[in-house]
């Protein structure tokens, strides 16, 4: 862990600097790349009857800002990098690729505010945790609630689970890359709950800490 703390020094001073000396802005978003010419995932099973809302996700509040933020595990320091920005506030990113995750694996539509009197399920996730250690992992510890909305004999569940995901190279956008992995796995586990009905699914990648029927 030392020497690990040795090698993350001089990485986190190399982005700063470039931060400093370099006017122009770099600017990364979770949404993955379109699949042109893919069909979803879901095509096949068709609708799945109902439809899905996903609420306004949570992080913590000194995460929720344009600017990404580098934790350094072996201190208490983070670092805001001024000219690597998210697209928009971190918390929105998050909800705008939930969303097209699950729409993707669901085949469902996000209604995003209120169903109506249409059947849904509300995903209401938050992020207890969202750590981007350059050159090294992101880690999402997460919390979510599935709430059924005019859906009969189905109840809320409340899940908690991790999902690390190692950086494979120096560099923001390789660190966003993994963010984006944590968030898809983190995605196919409320997918899975959804499409079977179970309170917990498996997911590879997924540390599952419990789930809970109210």
């Amino acid at each position: 862990m030392r020497g690990a703390k040795f090698l993350l020094i001089p990485a986190l001073a190399a982005v700063l600097a470039a931060c400093a000396s370099t006017p122009a802005s770099h600017y990364y978003t979770l949404m993955p790349a379109a699949k042109r010419g893919a069909a979803p995932e879901s095509a096949a099973a068709g609708a799945p009857g109902y439809v899905i809302s996903v609420q306004p996700v949570g992080v913590p509040e000194q995460l929720d800002r344009l600017q990404i933020v580098i934790t350094d595990p072996a201190s208490t320091q983070v670092a805001i990098l001024n000219s690597y920005l998210w697209a928009s506030p971190l918390s929105e990113e998050l909800r705008n690729a939930l969303s097209d995750d699950l729409t993707e694996r669901l085949g469902a539509i996000d209604v995003a505010g209120a169903a109506g009197n249409a059947p849904a399920w509300r995903v209401a996730l938050t992020l207890q945790r969202f750590e981007s250690v350059y050159g090294q992992y992101a880690l999402q510890d997460a919390t979510w609630q599935l709430t059924p909305v005019n859906l009969e004999g189905k109840r809320k569940t409340v899940c908690r689970a991790s999902a690390r995901v190692e950086v494979q190279q120096e560099g923001v956008s390789a660190l966003v890359a993994a963010h984006q992995e944590a968030l898809r796995r983190v995605g196919a586990a409320i997918a899975g709950q959804l499409q079977g009905g179970r309170q917990a699914v498996a997911v590879e990648g997924v540390d599952l800490k419990g789930c809970s029927v109210l």
